[in-house]
């Protein structure tokens, strides 16, 4: 580790690194190609899967350890989604804010439209706005959500955007011949899984050796239930949550990747699928239509259309040949604009700009 002399000291805070979901992932790849060596750094997890108690402790605690260090960093690192993220990291705010740290707000949530729109009163967007005023930097994923924010929540000169990245795999993959198809998300409405059960039946008319794996929590009993109502028993495998070697055993064992989701922020499922060389559908939402060129590296569709999803896998599925020219074009795009590894010279840039050093 270098000297901690004239280097930032970063407090970040975010869920636990085990914790099923994006962020996680996002943490994991800071650790991974060494942040922790560029910088000072301590994580303080706010929020772990479990009962209701469970994260009530969690986040009294890591309040705790919170208050207790925070004095030792220059800068706090909040990384924050909607709803109950946005509620429990808006108090790690206020405190950083009343120690005179730099503040960088993190904004990873899928949904932050709705969130501040539907779900919030007019009491609740004047706290969002107030909580985001507190900062001194706000990283958002995408152009789309920096729009958003600039026009509806903070003063758009705090705004940085910097895209997910993922760490990239060694496995390059050469066979393009399965007809496989991977799904990996929360089961349920948001990611899109049930307008993809719906298309399957279809699908397999028409492409009777396709085969469904899909990967996530969420609503696995109600996914379950579809799938035994329509006879999928054969050609669709819920997974459950699948993570490190055994979720690369599925990037590696599919041709195609499928993720029809109605919101997303950055989706590191995508970023992830097509490091692996995957052929990927996805939706017009979020920062997809940055990571996704419709037509060279994938293929992007409406949210909620079942019938853009049953043409363009049952275009996929006959087409080996395309398969292969979009799994090859998706890698290289990740490779040359989505590489973690870049993210990690960013952020430290980020930090040693914020502090003046």
């Amino acid at each position: 580790m270098k000297e901690k002399i004239n280097i930032p000291k970063v407090l970040m805070v975010g869920p636990g690194r085990d914790v099923m979901g994006g962020i996680s992932t996002v943490v994991n790849s800071y650790y991974e190609l060494g942040l922790d060596k560029e910088v000072e750094l301590r994580y303080v997890s706010s929020m772990e899967d479990g009962s209701k108690l469970k994260k009530l402790l969690v986040a009294f605690n890591s309040y705790m350890e919170f208050s207790r260090h925070i004095k030792e960093y220059d800068i706090v690192h909040v990384h924050m989604a909607a709803q109950a993220s946005f509620t429990r990291k808006s108090i790690f705010i206020k405190k950083a804010k009343k120690a005179g740290k730099k503040i960088i707000i993190h904004q990873h949530s899928a949904d932050f439209d709705d969130f501040y729109f539907r779900q919030s009163d007019a009491k609740k967007r004047k706290q969002i706005k107030k909580t985001f005023a507190m900062a001194d930097i706000i990283i958002v994923l995408s152009e789309e959500w920096a729009k958003f924010f600039g026009e509806n929540i903070c003063d758009s000169e705090k705004i940085i955007i910097l895209y997910n990245g993922v760490i990239i795999p060694k496995y390059r993959k050469e066979n393009y011949a399965d007809t496989n198809v991977l799904f990996l998300g929360r089961l349920g409405e948001r990611k899109g899984s049930y307008d993809l059960l719906k298309a399957i039946p279809d699908i397999l008319r028409k492409v009777p050796d396709a085969y469904f794996y899909l990967g996530g929590d969420g609503d696995i009993d109600q996914s379950k239930k579809i799938i035994d109502k329509n006879g999928l028993q054969d050609h669709v495998k819920l997974l459950g949550w699948v993570r490190n070697e055994e979720k690369e055993i599925y990037l590696k064992k599919c041709s195609i990747f499928i993720l029809p989701s109605y919101h997303e922020g950055m989706p590191m499922s995508v970023l992830e699928a097509m490091s692996y060389g995957l052929a990927t559908i996805s939706t017009n939402v979020g920062g997809i239509p940055q990571v996704i060129d419709n037509g060279v590296n994938g293929v992007r569709i409406n949210a909620g259309n079942v019938t853009e999803i049953e043409d363009s896998l049952v275009e996929l599925l006959s087409d080996s040949a395309l398969r292969n020219k979009y799994g090859k074009n998706a890698r290289q795009t990740i490779g040359e604009k989505f590489n973690a590894k870049n993210n990690i010279d960013k952020i430290v840039y980020i930090y040693s700009h914020l502090i003046g050093i």
